[in-house]
């Protein structure tokens, strides 16, 4: 009897650890950086970020949910890449679509819809932006330099996936946008505003 008492006291307080201690919180998205590519110098006063897209705020748009953004992206990378060495001139980033949208897919039916784990959204990301690089001239006139981007990605989702599987899907799907954005963009400038860079 003394051993069944001792095991039901040790029981119960093992009980009361188990409720006071709380879950691990979940760890979130990776964040996203840019560091590890070589910055780019351009020869102006300043470099400004502006953004000209305003979520929605409702469905089917989902950036609005979330503490990474395709804006969000799109500001880490100007702040980590672009570097103004000193000049005349000014350069800005325009941020002209940040949209994050959840598309639910058509389900199967039969068998294979019941019994299957089925795709059950596809997350489409756009992240469009312009980088302008102006310099006034001797006699009042100027140069002006584009470079624009429109990257995309996606990523689907399956029904049975949990609320942390969903928000690390969302996160691989910053992170594919991000590095399309950082490598479309970084070739379009490359292309096309060499005479702004020297």
């Amino acid at each position: 009897m003394k051993n069944k008492a001792a095991f039901a006291v040790l029981a119960a307080a093992a009980f009361l650890v188990a409720c006071t201690t709380e879950p691990p919180a979940p760890s979130g998205p990776k964040p996203i950086t840019f560091e590890a590519s070589e910055p780019i110098r351009i020869p102006v006063a300043f470099i400004a970020v502006d953004a000209y897209f305003t979520p929605p705020g409702r469905a089917p748009n989902i950036e609005h949910l979330h503490k990474i953004t395709p804006e969000s992206v799109a500001r880490s990378w100007a702040q980590a890449r672009l570097v103004a060495t000193g000049g005349p001139g000014t350069a800005s980033l325009a941020i002209l679509d940040g949209s994050v949208v959840s598309e639910e897919l058509e389900k199967k039916g039969g068998l294979t819809g019941v019994f299957g784990d089925q795709q059950d959204v596809k997350l489409k990301a756009r992240l469009k932006a312009r980088l302008t690089v102006e310099r006034p001239g001797a006699q009042g006139g100027g140069a002006t330099w584009t470079a624009e981007v429109d990257a995309y990605a996606d990523r689907t989702v399956l029904e049975s996936a949990s609320l942390n599987e969903r928000d690390e899907a969302y996160g691989k799907l910053m992170q594919s946008l991000a590095a399309e954005f950082d490598r479309s963009l970084t070739a379009e400038i490359q292309r096309s505003m060499g005479p702004a860079l020297r």
